[in-house]
């Protein structure tokens, strides 16, 4: 099934005006994970930023994820000096580079702004016309998956499906927006609004390829904070545990 994105806001990107939005999607499941690596101190980061608000909005057939590399934050823009990304981690930058060491297709490498579609395919992550053509072919994930949030603070996770490979299983905690003033850095000046900034990356368990409900203790989330669950295939010498993304679901309140 294709991505269906409907034509309603103008976006403006590397100098081409595109009309591009999502549409709304009634008890949808999620078909693409859509990682975004940004930073706040990358000067043609903030179009990919607000592509990825225009892709997760009012659609939870995408599951958009910002993971802030932490590389440019040491450094130096000339007398403006450097900027501190407040959500960067070593941790996204090694997934990352994890990615860039698999056979992905497209555009391969370690470079802000790129987005990984289903951890297959790899794209410099302000192009929004590549964007909806690699949703528009790339296969959905296989596997049923789902994640819901009961009253006493757990989160049950369950996997249906049946698949060749074993793979790991993911619990992510994300802001939904944020919204920061840059005074330093290649940014200096400007107010950034970010969006499904990853701040937190688990490994919860391991799926054999079976059906299987794991249940795990989920921290608390504040009102602009949600969860959700990736199953993510691995290189089988375990020199990267990033590989392509078989299932995924959005967290939901039971």
């Amino acid at each position: 099934m294709s991505i269906r994105i409907r034509i309603c806001q103008a976006f403006v990107v590397t100098g081409v005006a595109l009309m591009v939005s999502t549409g709304v999607f009634a008890d949808a499941k999620t078909k693409y994970v859509v990682e975004h690596f940004t930073s706040q101190g990358c000067y043609s980061c903030p179009p990919a930023d607000k592509l990825l608000g225009m892709l997760v909005e009012n659609n939870e057939e995408v599951l958009g994820l910002e993971f802030h590399v932490d590389y440019w934050d040491s450094l130096v823009y000339g007398s403006a000096g450097k900027w501190k990304d407040p959500f960067s981690s070593p941790a996204y930058s090694q997934r990352q580079r994890d990615y860039n060491r698999l056979s992905l297709k497209g555009r391969t490498g370690v470079y802000t702004p790129q987005m990984v579609v289903n951890g297959n395919y790899a794209f410099v992550g302000s192009k929004a016309e590549q964007a909806k053509k690699q949703l528009d072919k790339d296969s959905s994930l296989i596997l049923e998956t789902s994640a819901e949030i009961s009253s006493d603070g757990n989160i049950t996770i369950n996997i249906d499906g049946q698949y060749h490979s074993k793979a790991d299983v993911w619990l992510i905690t994300y802001d939904k927006k944020n919204v920061t003033v840059i005074d330093t850095g290649e940014n200096k000046g400007k107010t950034l609004t970010n969006y499904n900034v990853v701040r937190e990356f688990e490994f919860v368990g391991k799926w054999k390829g079976d059906p299987v409900a794991i249940t795990t203790t989920l921290k608390s989330l504040d009102e602009n904070q949600n969860c959700a669950v990736i199953v993510q295939r691995y290189d089988s010498t375990r020199q990267s545990v990033a590989g392509p993304i078989v299932g995924a679901a959005i967290c939901k309140h039971s």
